[in-house]
C-alpha cells in the first residue's frame, strides 16, 4: 500500500514548493519505518539537486551524498535516475486523482472530472514553478513521456466510464482519447516551462484543452 508524502523544501517566500513522492505505508517495525524514511529522504535530496544542478548534472553519487546514505543505498530505492522522474510523475497523478476523489466527483459529468484533475495539477506545477520547470524538462529529454504514458491509462478510466453512462459516444475508444488528453496536458506544460516568466496562464489553457476535446467527445 502506498500513500503521498507531500515535503516542504526550502524554496523562496515568493515560490513555495514541495517534492510529493509515492512512498510505500511504512509497516509496523522500526525497520520498514527506517525505511520509508530512508526514501523520502534520498527522493527528497533528488529534486532538490535537479533543481539547483539539473538533472543531467546530477548524479547518483551527488545524491546518495546529499541524502548522506551510501551510494549502493540510492540504487536500492531508485535503480536508475529517471525512476526518480517516474515517481515525481506518479507523485503529482496521485495528487490530483486524491482531489477528485476527495470531492466524490468519479461519477459526474466528465468534463468536471477532467477539469478538477487539470486544475490541482495546474495548481501544484504553478506553485512549485522551479520544481516543475527542472523535473518536468528532465522527463521530456530523458524520457519518452508519450510512450504509453500511465497519465492517459488514468485519463482513459474516466472517459470509459463516461462513454458507459452515455456521455460520450459509444464509438469512442477510451485509451486513443485518454491519449489524446494527456498528449494536451503534455504539449502545454511543456510550452509552459519553456520561458520566464510563464507565459501564459496554465490552469486557463489546461481547461480550455478539456473544453474543446470533451466537446469532440461528447454524445
Amino acid at each position: 500500500m502506498i500513500y503521498l508524502d507531500f515535503v516542504p523544501r526550502s524554496q523562496p517566500a515568493s515560490e513555495p514548493a514541495a517534492a510529493i513522492t509515492l512512498v510505500e505505508e511504512p509497516g509496523p517495525d522500526r525497520r520498514s519505518r527506517r525505511r520509508a524514511e530512508g526514501r523520502q529522504r534520498v527522493f527528497r535530496a533528488a529534486v532538490d539537486l535537479f533543481i539547483e544542478r539539473g538533472f543531467d548534472a546530477t548524479t547518483m553519487d551527488d545524491i546518495a551524498e546529499r541524502a548522506d546514505v551510501a551510494r549502493a543505498t540510492v540504487f536500492n530505492y531508485f535503480q536508475r535516475k529517471t525512476a526518480f522522474l517516474d515517481e515525481w510523475s506518479a507523485g503529482r497523478r496521485q495528487y490530483a486523482l486524491a482531489a477528485v476523489r476527495a470531492e466524490h466527483l468519479d461519477d459526474h459529468p466528465l468534463p468536471e472530472v477532467l477539469d478538477r484533475y487539470m486544475i490541482e495539477l495546474a495548481r501544484l506545477s504553478t506553485r512549485t514553478r522551479a520544481e516543475t520547470v527542472a523535473l518536468m524538462g528532465a522527463a521530456v529529454h530523458s524520457t519518452n513521456v508519450l510512450g504509453n504514458p500511465p497519465l492517459a491509462l488514468e485519463l482513459a478510466t474516466f472517459i470509459t466510464r463516461a462513454r458507459d453512462s452515455g456521455q460520450v459516444r459509444a464509438d469512442v475508444d477510451p485509451d486513443l482519447a485518454g491519449l489524446l488528453v494527456a498528449t494536451g496536458y503534455f504539449a502545454i506544460l511543456t510550452e509552459w516551462i519553456a520561458a520566464e516568466p510563464a507565459p501564459f496562464d496554465l490552469e486557463s489553457r489546461l481547461l480550455h484543452m478539456v473544453a474543446i476535446l470533451c466537446q469532440g467527445l461528447s454524445s
